[in-house]
């Protein structure tokens, strides 16, 4: 099984583009992971937060961090039907790390960088986000109602449904969950709460759980040098692992976006 994560720019975006049309109709499993240049505002900045529950306001913070700051990459992995495996990194242009404009945390940026994201090419070589929202509307990955995993994904998410919807997070949290199900359906679930309920020990980041389930990504297939594209192929195959070992008692895990850790 070799999968290579496919690094996406402006200049091979048509090219790429064409493939992900032949591909999203049959998509039945789609991992998520996107890259930002971390977060600026926690608990405690903002509105007061004197009425509202836990749920609300772990969202306040997320919507001000995904308002303020623009993402960077946007990685994604299909599984088809037939069990063909394929996984795009989709490289952006909004960010300019030489502007003092552009919102981002130091350490953030700085550990980003040293995992592969070129933010001096990003300005110059990066797709539009209007580009890759379309393609991915056009394409038929939303209409094909796959299930959906990300790891951690209340930010990889809101960002999604932003780029998406080309607008910012709505203020309520509940209408942030109605455009989340509308977009990518009732079928989402996240890594990291799926390999724990298989396994209590089953924790840490990523490449722990990776590890702790034995899920050994080909030896030439995936580049630590692409971040979002490996952490969405990598996200990917944790999934698939942990759907065969839970079984039918997986439904029981998947969120309804009411149930999904916005931390």
């Amino acid at each position: 099984m070799e999968v290579a994560v496919r690094s996406v720019w402006a200049e091979n975006f048509k090219a790429e583009s064409r493939l992900l049309h032949q591909i999203a109709p049959l998509a039945r499993h789609v991992a998520l992971n996107v890259k930002y240049p971390g977060c600026v505002f926690g608990h405690g900045n903002g509105r007061s937060h004197r009425d509202l529950t836990a749920d609300e306001e772990r969202y306040e913070v997320i919507r001000a961090n995904v308002g303020l700051l623009r993402p960077l990459q946007v990685g994604i992995a299909v599984c088809t039907d037939d069990g063909r495996r394929f996984a795009w990194e989709f490289n952006l242009r909004g960010f300019d790390v030489a502007s003092p404009k552009h919102a981002r945390d130091p350490k953030s940026v700085a550990y980003l960088a040293s995992h592969g994201v070129d933010f001096s090419r990003l300005p110059r070589d990066g797709i539009d986000g209007f580009r890759l929202r379309w393609l991915l509307r056009d394409s038929g990955l939303i209409r094909a109602r796959p299930s959906w995993a990300t790891f951690t994904g209340a930010y990889h998410v809101a960002y999604f449904v932003t780029m998406m919807y080309g607008e910012k997070l709505p203020d309520s949290v509940d209408d942030f969950m109605k455009m989340a199900r509308d977009l990518i359906g009732r079928q989402l679930y996240d890594v990291k709460r799926l390999a724990r309920e298989h396994d209590r020990s089953c924790v840490g980041a990523l490449s722990n759980v990776v590890e702790k389930l034995n899920v050994m990504p080909p030896r030439e297939g995936i580049s630590k040098s692409k971040p979002a594209g490996t952490g969405s192929m990598l996200a990917l195959l944790a999934f698939e692992t942990l759907k065969h070992k839970l079984g039918p008692n997986m439904e029981k895990y998947r969120h309804e976006l009411c149930g999904l850790q916005v931390v």
